[in-house]
């Protein structure tokens, strides 16, 4: 039905792009042939007027955002603020899920991090003007991450977006894939006085919520038109539903069948299945959240004299999340260690596939029903002074800046209800997870209060940076510029959890003594629709989370720290660079050097051996570790008519492990028997990288291209997954160690064109083939973040009243990076209608999702669905006001 649905999305749009090609072919034989001037320099997309006012016609930002691309020396691609207003898209990541090369990582149905070339996330940067963003994560779940979160930066925010695909000396290591840098508006540069304000309601056919949206943007410059500030500012509210089937904690264990035919927990190496990937557990959950983002960005410009400009940016984001999840959970994990044994089972593909479970001989329960309510916030902050000196001979530009990311969740209570029930599981079907319990999750007052939790974690993430950089004009032939410069940075990024004790029968919830009757609620309507069968839990007893809320506040949660999450990392890199900037009559490059120096201190605590049966003892650690890379890089454009460029580019790149990585602690996540720890003396991902594209402006607004990519990565990071006892519970925890290199290769494919009588097409595609042999299999293994294909088709209708646009995005399977899961095929249609009743104001009506789409994840093979998840569609109706004070 999903494989029918994705079909159906993309016929409707490749027939529309179909019809467009036609119009072309009849449009076309009327018309002579005009060759495009060729343009002697590249437009300053820095000094554009305030573009989402001023640029009234896509097809003047397309072909802005194509002169970027064209007089680049980078490979790299450009996409303008009238783009993204023109597609539905609410914010950065999933503005640049349309270009070329860029894969997008969707979480709650929101656009969250994206990759490149076939990367993870976390292996790419994201700069704001060209420097580092902070981050955070509100998941309770979530690990410290490289990788921008995206939901922190609505698209109104931006002048343009830059992907820079192959790199150059004078812009910061980091990145494997691509770097992306966010550009905001010059207000020195747009019209004084003019402004916009833009509202809208955006309805949830899943949480079946209606929220408000507001933006407003205001620009201003004095009368000598030295001085000039422009301000931004958002309200965004969403009320999100996501239903899903889920399991986690799959792990290999070893299992025995007893003389009765049961099979039961082995610690034995001769057990009977060696070996057996099992899953820690699941359930059928229903997560809710009330998402408000709020965000501000203030820019001033001030022209000094003739040679001296100064700027600076600042922004602030903040997103609240609090959020709530009912699970009715089955735990197999939990019940084997119960000594619960499996009455009647099937293993396929060494997996256990289907199990009926036994009551559980050593605790009162084996399965439980959790409700948990958060209150989760996490922001950005960013401060950014710029000094710019323009000479005859010399330029210079000095930038100092503070970047600040911080948050989690404040509150995490958790309530569970168990039994001691016979009951099964069974994922043979595929995308699908059966259960069934012999005490019905209708029963209410069979599930008593097992487990009163209240925990909460914090992360920061901080960065200082200085930078200088010069440039000096060169008069002989064929050498145009030389620049040179360093930087330093300062990189901190720490992380807290704490865990709330004895909240056990033993504790908390004997207080309480209740059950889950006595906290009766609505269950959700609709639920799990297009998901699973009759055989699928779809409906059972829910809780009242405000009177949980109410009983909770009654009871004295002791906190701890959880010492085994906690660690502190800090980085500082010192890099400089040198590069030569050459150009002729027909061709342009850059030849550079980079050097960086980077000192790494990872400090966490170390647990000293104590007998099992005693409490636990830490000692604060400290692990350092120093490295230097030396980064060559070599862009080569050259012109091989007026309207047909090839590009060649060579570099060698690095990418920092991610912060989790290199913690000298372990994540744990109780509820779901799974973790991460981490191994300070990881290496970065190094590699060197080829690129070869062919550009072709057979049009004012039109291009094909092709790129072609290849790069050698040294090692990639493998995790090594073992069981582990923390709290009386066996966990599985991945380690991560450097593995085995291997080659990511790949091509792009490219072609827009506005044809004729309004109507354009903008088409990508793109193939990655990402090899490498596991060091700890000796097996072939999957890249993270490789899908093999992913395209966009986007077909487009346009006059000075009406705009009309369809955009299909399309990536295949991948691996996570998450332990051995993978997310399946995933394909969505967006659209944005735009009606303008005059100058000054317009309708807007756009649409998210609308095949409604389900996410679908497996751990290992198909037999182990991690998730599968829907999380509806969603509808935007407003208008946007211009105005003019002058």
């Amino acid at each position: 039905m999903i494989f029918s649905s994705r079909n159906n999305q993309f016929l409707i749009t490749s027939g529309l792009v179909g019809a467009l090609l036609l119009t072309q072919n009849a449009y076309c034989s009327t018309q002579p042939h005009k060759e495009t001037p060729r343009s002697d320099k590249a437009s300053d997309s820095s000094k554009d007027p305030l573009i989402h006012i001023q640029i009234r016609g896509f097809h003047d930002s397309v072909v802005k955002s194509l002169n970027n691309k064209r007089y680049s020396q980078q490979i790299s691609d450009s996409i303008s603020a009238q783009e993204i207003g023109k597609f539905p898209d609410k914010n950065v990541a999933e503005a640049l899920q349309r270009i070329t090369g860029i894969s997008l990582s969707r979480v709650q149905g929101e656009g969250e991090r994206i990759g490149v070339r076939g990367t993870t996330p976390e292996q790419n940067r994201t700069y704001l003007n060209g420097q580092y963003l902070a981050s955070a994560d509100w998941w309770i779940s979530s690990l410290p991450s490289r990788g921008f979160n995206f939901t922190l930066l609505p698209a109104d925010i931006v002048s343009s977006l830059e992907i820079y695909k192959t790199p150059q000396a004078n812009q910061d290591e980091g990145s494997l894939g691509g770097a992306i840098n966010i550009k905001t508006i010059d207000p020195l540069y747009a019209e004084s006085g003019t402004g916009s304000i833009t509202t809208q309601i955006q309805y949830n056919d899943l949480s079946e919520q209606y929220d408000p949206q507001l933006s407003g943007v205001y620009s201003w410059k004095n009368q000598s038109k030295d001085f000039a500030f422009l301000i931004t500012l958002n309200h965004l509210q969403r009320s999100l539903r996501r239903d899903g089937l889920e399991s986690w904690g799959w792990h290999e264990r070893n299992l025995d069948k007893t003389s009765n035919g049961e099979l039961v927990a082995s610690t034995h190496p001769n057990a009977t299945y060696k070996n057996i990937w099992t899953p820690g557990g699941g359930g059928s959950a229903v997560f809710l959240q009330d998402r408000v983002l709020t965000s501000l960005t203030s820019s001033f410009t001030y022209q000094l004299d003739h040679n001296w400009v100064l700027r600076s940016h600042l922004l602030h984001s903040e997103l609240s999340a609090d959020n709530s999840n009912q699970n009715f959970l089955w735990q197999p994990g939990k019940a084997l260690d119960a000594r619960s044994p499996i009455t009647a089972y099937e293993i396929r593909d060494n997996t256990l596939v289907y199990g009926e479970i036994g009551h559980a001989t050593s605790k009162p329960f084996n399965t439980s029903m959790e409700a948990i309510w958060r209150q989760a916030k996490i922001q950005t902050q960013s401060f950014h002074l710029d000094l710019n000196y323009t000479g005859p001979w010399w330029d210079a530009q000095y930038q100092v800046g503070y970047t600040h990311g911080q948050g989690g969740t404040s509150e995490d209570n958790t309530a569970q209800f168990s039994a001691n029930t016979l009951y099964s599981f069974d994922t043979r079907v595929p995308q699908n997870i059966q259960t069934h319990y012999a005490t019905s999750p209708l029963q209410a007052d069979k599930w008593f209060i097992s487990e009163a939790r209240s925990d909460s974690q914090d992360g920061n993430d901080t960065a200082y940076f200085i930078q200088k950089d010069f440039a000096r004009n060169l008069t002989t032939p064929g050498l145009e510029k030389l620049s040179f410069g360093g930087k330093y940075k300062r990189h901190k990024r720490d992380f807290i959890r704490m865990r709330s004790i004895h909240g056990g029968l033993d504790g908390l919830a004997a207080q309480l003594g209740s059950s889950l009757a006595d906290y009766p609620a609505p269950f959700v309507d609709d639920y799990l629709h297009g998901i699973g069968n009759e055989q699928t839990l779809k409906r059972y007893s829910f809780a009242n989370i405000s009177a949980l809320e109410k009983d909770f506040s009654s009871l004295t949660f002791v906190q701890n720290e959880e010492k085994n999450s906690r660690f502190y990392i800090e980085e500082e890199t010192l890099a400089g660079y040198s590069m030569l900037t050459l150009s002729g009559s027909s061709y342009s490059a850059n030849l550079g050097l980079r050097l960086v120096k980077t000192w790494q201190q990872a400090q966490a605590y170390e647990r000293i051996a104590t007998l099992p049966d005693t409490t636990a003892d830490y000692n604060w650690q400290s692990n350092t570790k120093s490295y230097t890379d030396l980064l060559p890089s070599v862009n080569l454009q050259v012109d091989l008519t007026e309207s047909l460029i090839s590009r060649f580019a060579v570099a060698r790149v690095m990418s920092r492990a991610q912060f989790h990585h290199l913690m000298p602690s372990t994540n744990y996540n109780v509820t779901q028997a799974q973790g991460q720890g981490g191994n300070p003396d990881l290496d970065p991902y190094r590699a060197t990288q080829y690129d070869l594209s062919l550009e072709w402006y057979f049009a004012e607004a039109a291009l094909a291209s092709i790129a072609i990519f290849n790069k050698d990565v040294e090692s990639f990071i493998e995790f090594k997954r073992q069981l582990e006892l923390h709290e009386g519970v066996l966990m599985s925890i991945d380690r991560p160690i450097n593995g085995n290199g291997g080659t990511i290769r790949g091509i792009e494919l490219s072609y827009q064109q506005a044809i004729a009588y309004g109507f354009g097409i903008i088409a990508n595609y793109t193939f990655v083939d990402g090899s490498r042999t596991s060091q700890l299999s000796g097996l072939k293994d999957w890249i993270p973040g490789t899908s093999r294909h992913s395209a966009n088709l986007t077909a487009y209708y346009e006059n000075n009243q009406l705009s009309i646009r369809l955009a299909y995005n399309f990536r295949t399977e991948f691996a996570t990076g998450v332990g051995e899961t993978k997310m399946d095929d995933y394909g969505q249609l967006d659209g944005n209608i735009t009606y303008s009743l005059n100058d000054n104001l317009d309708l807007v009506f756009e649409f998210l999702n609308l095949g409604d789409e389900t996410i679908y994840t497996y751990d290992r093979n198909e037999y182990a669905p991690t998730a599968v998840y829907r999380n509806g569609r969603r509808f935007y109706l407003g208008a946007q006001y211009r105005f003019n004070t002058n």
